[in-house]
């Protein structure tokens, strides 16, 4: 967690965003980028409104102005200013301005807002973020004080998903938290407890998992079993896979981890698995 990306867009949970992302550097010696992109398709309905917004130099010069402006009273309020954070704004468009940044500049991770579905430009696009990253990412509405209990639904585990249990297992180190498997047994894929949790041992022995608990919960539907369970453990962040699924395999399959991002308000931790 050396190379820290935040997209911002300054609002609340945005800040937010940015305040995790400095406790994580501070205790990785890392450095922060915070990106901050003026999306071109949320300045007006109709493309000739945007580009007339795009080519304005006033519009160009005073939105620059004011993200630098924003952004120096972020940083001074949360951040000592000696510490290494870069800031870019560019108009463009939001989630492919960040798949080029990640790559140009070597990000191995993404920490970002989440305002939840339907909750403007900036906080819909989280969950697209998600899916199309190729390095984890987490989504927060709070910076959270600390991460001791970390949730692990293991309807993503197996032992083809090395990288995905590799980077479990260093968030768990980076943190020192514990890990709480759980598999949420729903009628639709119902099967014994005692099978469940046998599957379970299997996988934490073969992974070679440390200070973890296996759990199993029934429910009618994994999102709302993994809610349940983080809520009755009063867990710090949830960890989960999400398949990189596009159109019309997206539309019919869903992904448990955007469906969660969007309405939880825990820190999730995510990593494409495609």
């Amino acid at each position: 967690m050396k190379n820290i990306l935040v997209p911002c867009d300054f609002s609340k949970p945005a800040e937010e965003a940015f305040k995790f992302a400095i406790k994580i550097a501070s205790q990785s010696d890392g450095e922060i980028h915070v990106l901050h992109v003026i999306d071109i398709t949320s300045l007006g309905g109709k493309s000739a409104l945007s580009n007339s917004y795009v080519f304005n130099p006033s519009f160009l010069k005073d939105t620059e102005k004011e993200a630098d402006q924003k952004f120096q009273a972020m940083w001074e309020k949360h951040a000592p200013m000696t510490m290494r954070i870069k800031f870019r704004h560019i108009i463009s468009s939001l989630t492919l301005e960040i798949e080029n940044y990640i790559n140009v500049n070597k990000i191995d991770l993404v920490v970002m807002g989440t305002h939840g579905a339907g909750k403007g430009s900036f906080g819909s696009n989280t969950s697209k973020i998600v899916r199309a990253s190729p390095v984890p990412v987490i989504a927060i509405r709070t910076a959270p004080v600390d991460i001791k209990d970390i949730v692990v639904p293991a309807f993503v585990l197996n032992q083809s998903n090395t990288q995905f249990i590799q980077k479990v297992k260093d968030l768990q180190s980076f943190f020192h938290a514990t890990l709480h498997l759980i598999y949420i047994n729903t009628p639709l894929f119902f099967q014994s407890d005692p099978d469940l949790y046998s599957e379970l041992k299997k996988f934490a022995e073969q992974a070679q998992l440390k200070d973890f608990s296996l759990n199993v919960r029934a429910h009618y539907s994994i999102e709302a079993g993994i809610t349940h369970f983080a809520n009755e453990i009063d867990a710090d962040m949830i960890a989960m896979g999400t398949h990189a699924w596009k159109g019309l395999d997206h539309f019919f399959l869903g992904s448990t981890a955007e469906n969660i991002v969007n309405d939880f308000k825990l820190p999730i931790w995510t990593q494409c698995l495609a």
